[in-house]
């Protein structure tokens, strides 16, 4: 343990932000770590509570602005971490799976946001709802344990 009561920061995860850090321009690098670490902190994973959750070196703008027109690759970093998981998971099958997911949305300004179907027919929500609908990859794999886990690795 370390003088503020953590355990040292695995090698292994270093390792594993390194690699994935080679996907990204040099000048992205450092933006990327400071948003990952945060997000790995947080308990949602959204990017203004990664903001919150890590002493960043910018204003919130920056991220923001390097989130949404940054010159680098989402595809890239998700080739990357295809990568990784391929040569971390010991697994004979690999399964990929296709799911959508949908986001409420309570302005029609929110990009993308439109009247779906409310397929879930959770009782509490009408049966057509204003929102964005996402469609996500996932790999799944099994943990050393068993467990089947979901990697997400696209979103759209």
């Amino acid at each position: 343990m370390n003088a503020r009561g953590y355990g040292s920061i695995p090698s292994e995860l270093c390792y594993w932000i390194t690699f994935l850090s080679e996907a990204l321009p040099l000048r992205s690098v450092g933006s990327f770590i400071e948003l990952l670490i945060g997000a790995m902190l947080t308990p949602t994973g959204f990017v203004t509570d990664a903001y919150l959750m890590v002493n960043m070196r910018n204003h919130w703008t920056s991220y923001y602005k390097w989130l949404q027109q940054g010159k680098w690759s989402w595809l890239a970093l998700a080739r990357q971490f295809v990568r990784l998981v391929l040569a971390n998971v010991k697994c004979d099958v690999i399964h990929l799976a296709i799911d959508d997911t949908l986001t409420l949305r309570s302005s029609k300004k929110a990009p993308g946001s439109r009247i779906h179907h409310q397929h879930g027919n959770k009782a509490n929500l009408a049966s057509y709802v204003l929102g964005q609908c996402w469609v996500n990859l996932a790999m799944i794999v099994r943990r050393s344990n068993g467990e089947p886990v979901a990697l997400p690795l696209l979103s759209a």
